[in-house]
Parts: C-alpha cells; structure tokens; sequence
C-alpha cells in the first residue's frame, strides 16, 4: 500500500503544502491499515493515536518480543512436518513451501534445494518407492520444480485407482452371471426323465405363514340353524330319545344263523 514509510514520522525541515498533504494521506492509510488487522479485545487503546509512528512504537513494545518465539516455533513445525497419505500429498508440500517462507520474515532463509530435499524425506510411506526414484536421479530440484512433478504422479495414481476399480466391478459382474448361468443349466433334464434332479441345487423357497381361518362356517347340518353346528344341535336323533343322550353300539355279529340261536340265545326284552 505504499505506507510503510509513516513509521519514520513527519519529515524534518519545511513541508510544503503539497508533501504536508501527501504525507497526511500516507499517516491516516497506515493507521488504518494498523486498526483493520487488530483484535477487537487491543483495538480500542490504540485508536487515541494521532500518528502512525507512536501507534507502531507502542505496538512494537507490545508484541514485537515474541518474534524469537514465533521464529522457533515455525523451526519446530518445519521440522516436525510430516505427509499423511489420506491427504493430498501436493496440498501438503504447498504446506511446507510456505512454512519456509514464513521463515524468510524472521531473517532465516533457506536455500530451495533444502526445502524440495525436505518435501522429498517428508513423502508419506506410500511414496517411498517414488521418493527413492527422484534421490537417484542425482540432480537438483527447486521447490516449485517438484510440487509440479508431484502434481503429475498424483493424477496419475488417481487415474489408475479409478481404472482398477472400473475393472474390478466388471470382473464381480462376470463371475455373477457366470455362477447364475451354471446353476441355470445344472439341473437340466429335471422334468424329462433324463437325469436326477440335484437336491444340493434346489432354490431355497420362501414359507408363506397364513392365518388360520374358522373352519367352522355355515349353518348346522341337522336342523340347518346358522346359530349352532351339528355336534350341539338338539334335533339330533341321539337327543330326540326321550331326553337320552349318549353314544350308541352297533353290535356287529359274525357269521352266525338267526334260526340257530334260537330262544335259548335271546332273553326276552
């Protein structure tokens, strides 16, 4: 923004009323730019200042000696990275790309081949047979150099992922229609004669539970009365002698002659 210079304060000597100006413009665009990137919870004691420069000094005091910390701190994530295989291992480089160039805002750069050897050694195991390629290719890489070539053998390995599991799905499909052909033909000549039927084969049939229903519909046989059936009708002959219910034998008699009985056999009723 071309403002930074209000940090050294009003110019010594005379202004004219053209430079008063252009410097009043560059004061007012820093103490902007100071407040927009404040917290809501420091902002308010800072917005009493007229300049841009006692606004930085008080700042600076404030803040400006945890810059040792938050170098060491970079140093120590720099470090300490590692690649995970479930992401993006381009994402991730980029990741350490910019840690490095945090870095240079604390005096501290690092030369790029450091940092494209660092993503190299930082590949997650799946890539080790990658990595172990481009160690023996024996030239130097630039950072940008190498998250290109990352870039590539990551779309390639997406695309044959994604070609495996196409022909693994038309290889699950053949072998179904091949099973269900050979049980189709299997027990062929079931119903000419010709073969036995293979009981090991037979299609598994579903059992249909139905409700039981009354049997006992309609009216009775005897008396035709739909108010009762025929075990408990009144009008049948067993119950019509003389109130004298009961179940009643039918002897049956063997082959003997009537007339050789006779009197003798017989007591009289």
């Amino acid at each position: 923004m071309n403002c930074y210079d209000a940090i050294l304060g009003k110019p010594e000597g005379e202004l004219t009323p053209a430079q008063e100006q252009v410097f009043q413009k560059t004061d007012r665009l820093f103490r902007a730019a100071l407040l927009s990137v404040l917290g809501e919870n420091i902002i308010e004691p800072y917005m009493s200042f007229t300049n841009g420069k006692d606004m930085w000094a008080a700042l600076e005091a404030k803040f400006g000696v945890s810059d040792a910390g938050s170098e060491l701190y970079i140093m120590e994530q720099f470090c300490d990275f590692k690649m995970t295989g479930y992401r993006s291992v381009v994402e991730q480089a980029h990741e350490i790309q910019a840690l490095a160039k945090e870095l240079e805002y604390f005096s501290c750069v690092l030369p790029d081949t450091f940092v494209a050897g660092s993503i190299i050694a930082k590949l997650p195991p799946s890539w080790r047979n990658f990595a172990t390629s481009l160690k023996h290719k024996r030239q130097e890489f630039t950072a940008s150099d190498l998250i290109g070539t990352l870039d590539v053998e990551e779309k390639a390995r997406a695309k044959d992922t994604l070609a495996r599991g196409a022909e693994g799905g038309s290889s699950a499909n053949l072998v179904q229609k091949k099973n269900f052909q050979s049980h189709k033909f299997k027990n062929k000549g079931k119903f000419d004669g010709k073969s036995k039927f293979d009981w090991k084969n037979k299609p598994s049939q579903s059992t249909n539970f139905k409700k039981k229903t009354d049997k006992k519909k309609g009216s009775c046989h005897v008396c035709g009365d739909p108010e009762h059936w025929a075990p408990s009708c009144p009008n049948r002959y067993d119950r019509r002698q003389h109130g004298k219910g009961g179940k009643t034998a039918n002897v049956v008699m063997g082959d003997v002659d009537m007339k050789d009985v006779g009197s003798e056999g017989l007591s009289p009723c």
